[in-house]
């Protein structure tokens, strides 16, 4: 009776295998004190206006935010799904690159600066990685 009591409890416990071919595997948060090198990208856009976007390297760039200054201020923006081309976002603003073209966006949809094709591409120096929340 114990044996069957012992059985049936670890029957019930989760399986601990590896995900089958089909699971996608969510990308891994570099461990925090980690350093993340950002790729410096200007971009020159219609009506004279410019941004500049810090993106992560490629391994991380679904989980590390971008970094934007617009008008001398900076902003974090995550990765949001799209349809086509990459999609950032905050609470305040919405960066959308498809190709060589870029669009900058409130996130109630104004835009603040369309057209942009990037200038100058950079190396950042490393940035430590933030702790999980």
């Amino acid at each position: 009776m114990k044996a069957t009591v012992i059985l049936l409890s670890l029957l019930s416990l989760p399986v601990l295998a590896e995900p089958g071919p089909d699971a996608s595997p969510e990308p891994a948060m570099p461990a925090a004190g980690n350093n993340v090198v950002l790729q410096k990208v200007d971009y020159q856009c219609a009506a004279h206006r410019m941004v500049s976007v810090e993106y992560p390297q490629a391994e991380v760039e679904d989980v590390v935010p971008i970094r934007i200054s617009w008008h001398g201020r900076h902003y974090r923006l995550v990765r949001v799904s799209s349809a086509n081309g990459a999609r950032y976002a905050s609470q305040q603003l919405v960066w959308w690159n498809k190709g060589e073209q870029a669009v900058l966006l409130t996130r109630g949809g104004r835009t603040l600066a369309r057209d942009c094709q990037p200038l100058a591409t950079a190396t950042t120096a490393p940035v430590p990685t933030p702790a999980a929340p």
